[in-house]
């Protein structure tokens, strides 16, 4: 058998009505660890999803760094100049400053 924690959980006296209501008093507490072992499962794939969509992106972009990183911020006064970046842009590829455009808007 494995370990196990004793825990203290206050519901609110709706909730609890319900659980009482919906659910026989010995199984009341694996009903429990079965909602919260389904959100924190559903939260860590989540979590999982979110970070590979995130890599994946980040693969697809690696041009657009260097755009970024050559940026010379010093006609700017050490500011970003929107503007000055998306005219930038428009030279190298209009598409891309036209969805920049729309991304702002």
């Amino acid at each position: 058998m494995k370990p196990s924690y004793q825990m203290t959980l206050r519901l609110p006296h709706d909730v609890a009505q319900r659980l009482a209501a919906s659910t026989p008093s010995r199984k009341r507490n694996q009903f429990v660890v079965d909602v919260v072992r389904h959100a924190l499962d559903r939260e860590s794939r989540e979590l999982e999803e979110a970070a590979q969509r995130l890599s994946l992106l980040e693969q697809s972009k690696t041009e657009d760094d260097a755009d970024w990183l050559a940026l010379d911020d010093a006609l700017a006064g050490g500011e970003f100049d929107e503007q000055r970046f998306l005219q930038e842009r428009k030279a190298k590829d209009p598409q891309s400053a036209k969805a920049a455009r729309e991304q702002a808007a």
